[in-house]
């Protein structure tokens, strides 16, 4: 357990700033912030700390630095805003929550990393994130010549970022790495940003954390080797259909109607589809099939409990199995595969497939996932192992 306590006068190295502030430094070195699953272990222990009149970037810096976190703090909240807050033996992750609540923000995981934004801003980037996956999956069914350009973007790699670095800069990086080309580039401002880090993200994640603090998204174009930047629309919003197996249909859309007045819902036969932001995807997934006797699989939880022990609730479509894969590795579950052997065995983890399971065990949800792809899987704890089919 960790234990920080700091005022504005006590904060060292920063005798020419304002109090509270960190010093322009041009040349940083590298930090080396956890990922992975090591990244979800650190948000989920115990963490104490105190500030009194200390500036919000302040306390960011000091959490990344003792920690060994990346944290991403929006441009639009203020850096100076002196905060007040004493946090005592919580996780890491709720310690961080406080900290975002008192500026009027919130706290979002994406990739190995804590995003602290506006609450629309944090709403819209968790509904684009989607959207824009769902896009590049889209692209790819229609071309299959650009499966292992999906791959490629899909990977995950870190940037590092100094002080005084501009928005535009920044991009150019990213989509330098991404083999990308970006049109419409001088809607994005010019800026002096303070140093920050993307740890393990793909291109979409990248992307998408720079451009949501100005209020901008992006298309995909040509065959994924261009993006075309634009203004985030008034309403973003996803659509998904759900099965009402079990379930009275009109008592069903009495309940979300009673909770989300403004839901758009549409019918037909036993399938309810739902126009809506993943934030309210979220809470209807958990009111049409809450988890009996098992903590639902959340990304970035930390979660620990052992497969044998969890129920999974998925429906998808037509979504490679490796994208599940890293989804589900953000909850804390584990994969152990050696992609060569896969290779030669003709096994393709970006073959896109179907999945509709509720309430399944461990067993049951593997079988979901890996039978059509003819491979065989042992569970030990949280690590799922997978081999070919002799």
């Amino acid at each position: 357990m960790l234990f920080l306590f700091g005022t504005a006068e006590n904060q060292e190295g920063y005798a020419n700033q304002n109090p509270g502030e960190s010093p322009v430094l041009l040349n940083r070195e590298t930090p080396r912030y956890l990922s992975e699953r090591s990244f979800r272990q650190a948000l989920t222990q115990p963490f104490s700390a105190s500030w009194s009149n200390v500036g919000i970037r302040s306390i960011v810096q000091r959490i990344r630095e003792t920690q060994n976190i990346s944290i991403i703090l929006d441009r639009r909240i203020d850096p100076s805003r002196k905060l007040k807050i004493d946090l005592q033996n919580q996780t890491l992750e709720a310690g961080l929550t406080q900290i975002a609540e008192l500026v009027q923000a919130r706290c979002i995981t994406v990739g190995s990393n804590i995003f602290i934004g506006p609450e629309k801003a944090v709403s819209d980037l968790n509904t684009l994130l989607q959207l824009k996956s769902d896009k590049l999956q889209e692209l790819a069914d229609s071309q299959k010549e650009l499966k292992s350009r999906v791959l490629q973007l899909s990977r995950n790699q870190t940037f590092h970022f100094q002080d005084l670095d501009t928005p535009a800069e920044i991009l150019k990086h990213i989509s330098e790495a991404c083999q990308l080309t970006i049109d419409n580039q001088q809607l994005v401002p010019h800026d002096l940003w303070s140093n920050f880090s993307l740890v393990s993200v793909n291109a979409n994640e990248s992307l998408s954390l720079i451009l949501i603090q100005f209020d901008l998204t992006y298309d995909w174009a040509g065959e994924a080797n261009s993006i075309r930047l634009t203004a985030i629309p008034d309403k973003v919003q996803i659509k998904k259909t759900y099965p009402l197996r079990g379930k009275s249909f009109e008592s069903v859309i009495r309940q979300l109607k009673e909770q989300f007045p403004d839901l758009e819902l549409t019918s037909s036969g036993k399938l309810l589809s739902v126009q809506a932001t993943m934030d309210v995807h979220e809470q209807i997934e958990q009111l049409l099939n809450p988890q009996k006797g098992a903590k639902p699989v959340r990304p970035g939880a930390g979660e620990t409990v052992p497969l044998s022990r969890r129920k999974f609730t998925l429906r998808v479509k037509k979504v490679p199995v490796l994208a599940i894969m890293q989804k589900l590795e953000q909850s804390g579950i584990e994969f152990e595969y050696d992609k060569q052997e896969l290779a030669k065995a003709g096994i393709d983890l970006l073959k896109p497939i179907d999945v509709a399971v509720v309430d399944a065990d461990a067993a049951e949800f593997c079988d979901a996932l890996f039978s059509s792809y003819k491979l065989d899987y042992e569970i030990q704890g949280v690590k799922i192992t997978l081999t070919p089919q002799k």
